[in-house]
């Protein structure tokens, strides 16, 4: 009743009409969209989310034709084999965000074969995982020009590489937007959600841990799947704690059961 009456009193007062518009409604139309996005996987909302939520509800929805899914495994370490594994059963490519300078021989090798044979992707992820939160863009650009520089020692195909960047610990600045853009990547944010479609700047993804309720990943997907949404499924086989090789496969063959295509960069 208040607020009715608020609307009233004040319907011809200019000010408060952009004050209700801004504060109020325009708010609860964002958090009600989010929330049918990102509902019910997630109960707290961070910044990144509702920020890059915000950058997709000005985009509109989605400009492809059908639904697509990648499938990102963070920082390669010796998980990368149990990924790998997973990947050849379900006929997926997976695609790997390596750290240029933190690999063992044994990882970088493998990866590097794997991805000039065409069963793997690759995709930037710092050349030491510093944090870029105070990089300036110049700092952040020949960051991501020395990891290339150090795969190409590694014998990737830097030619070849994805052309995305997830910043170490997802940070997410100004300067860190601006310098990837530069170098005409995509980027990887911090977001926990579906994204319209594959070619929007500040992509989010879906985490896969141990946790993953499996049926609420299914309603979500359906969702998406029937919005031609693009998602990105996010693991962290290098830290067991929160890697789960049984919930990446219920997951991963939910979505190829509904229909989305793996093949995301035809």
């Amino acid at each position: 009743m208040v607020f009715c009456s608020l609307i009233r009193n004040f319907a011809d007062d200019k000010e408060m009409k952009r004050i209700l518009l801004f504060y109020i409604i325009f708010p609860c139309i964002l958090a009600i969209y989010m929330t049918i996005r990102c509902a019910p996987l997630f109960v707290e909302m961070s910044k990144q989310t509702l920020y890059v939520g915000l950058l997709d509800t000005w985009y509109g929805g989605s400009h492809d034709d059908k639904a697509y899914a990648l499938w990102i495994d963070d920082d390669s370490s010796e998980g990368v084999f149990a990924v790998k594994k997973i990947a050849d059963k379900m006929n997926i490519k997976p695609c790997f965000a390596v750290i240029a300078d933190k690999m063992t021989p044994v990882v970088a090798d493998s990866l590097a074969s794997w991805q000039r044979q065409g069963s793997a992707e690759i995709i930037y992820h710092g050349l030491r995982h510093e944090r870029w939160n105070d990089w300036s863009e110049e700092q952040i650009e020949a960051d991501i020009l020395q990891s290339r520089q150090r795969l190409h020692e590694q014998v990737f195909d830097t030619a070849q590489i994805l052309k995305i960047v997830i910043p170490p610990h997802g940070c997410n600045t100004r300067a860190i937007r601006k310098a990837i853009q530069k170098q005409g990547c995509q980027m990887i944010s911090g977001a926990s959600l579906i994204n319209p479609d594959r070619h929007v700047f500040q992509l989010g993804r879906i985490a896969i841990t141990p946790k993953t309720d499996v049926e609420d990943m299914r309603q979500l997907l359906q969702k998406a799947y029937d919005r031609r949404a693009f998602v990105i499924f996010g693991t962290h086989s290098s830290i067991p704690a929160w890697f789960s090789a049984e919930k990446t496969k219920e997951v991963l063959e939910i979505a190829k059961e509904i229909g989305f295509d793996f093949d995301f960069s035809e």
